[in-house]
């Protein structure tokens, strides 16, 4: 029997962003029979293992509570790819950094993405204003690790798409469209990361002085697809939902 793939929904019925919209299209070109629901409705879903999930990320948070699935955690800068960031880049929490007074500088979670955004930060101020508690996000304790870095100017930046080591897609997203990020330096990303999960994103730039460095990692199960091809994109959050779940 060929698996499920249920697509989150809007109230209007419709996908919940272009990305399940592009899930749904991709896994049907696959010969998957897809359905779509709404949020409230993932106590009554047939869960199991075997039927995929599409959704963002708090939805999938609570599908794999129900099926008993641990959350991965996934660290944007692993130690592996330190030499690839090009920058200072440590662990730190807001009091310390507070405490050091050192800035200006990037600042981003160092676990759950989902806290705030990264940015640069040039004081005291900005940075409690970053981490003030906002609707429906969780507080961010003065000891919550966050991820600091030296500011770097980006002229570009890229997305790598890769699915079981191997690079399927990618897509630009900031900057100047007609600068490249080096090929060498990204295969030897990929064949750096052993440990990666079986769906992820590396984000390359290229700075103002022409390097082109490492910007960070992302977990491919809730990745926005941004332009690749639809089936190699459902075949990402396809590998990584199975390993997660370990089907």
């Amino acid at each position: 029997m060929i698996p499920l793939v249920f697509i989150q929904a809007d109230a209007d019925g419709e996908p919940y962003s272009t990305n399940g919209a592009a899930a749904e299209r991709g896994f049907r070109s696959l010969g998957y029979e897809t359905r779509r629901f709404l949020r409230e409705e993932i106590d009554s879903l047939p869960l199991v293992p075997e039927n995929i999930v599409v959704g963002g990320m708090g939805c999938l948070h609570a599908v794999w509570e129900r099926l008993g699935v641990r959350v991965p955690v996934h660290f944007s800068a692993p130690a592996v790819l330190a030499p690839f960031l090009g920058r200072e880049s440590w662990r730190t929490t807001q009091a310390e950094l507070l405490g050091a007074d050192r800035f200006p500088v990037f600042v981003k979670p160092y676990e759950d993405s989902k806290l705030f955004n990264g940015q640069v930060v040039r004081g005291a101020e900005e940075l409690t204003i970053l981490l003030e508690p906002r609707p429906g996000f969780p507080a961010v304790a003065a000891d919550v690790p966050l991820l600091a870095q030296e500011p770097v100017n980006f002229d570009t930046e890229w997305r790598v798409f890769v699915l079981r080591g191997r690079a399927v897609g990618i897509a630009h997203y900031r900057g100047d469209l007609l600068i490249f990020p080096a090929g060498g330096l990204i295969r030897a990303v990929l064949g750096a990361y052993a440990s990666a999960p079986a769906g992820y994103s590396a984000d390359f730039g290229v700075t103002d002085t022409g390097r082109t460095l490492l910007v960070e990692t992302n977990d491919g199960y809730a990745l926005g697809y941004m332009g690749i091809a639809e089936a190699r994109y459902a075949e990402l959050l396809r590998a990584r939902w199975e390993e997660i779940t370990g089907t």
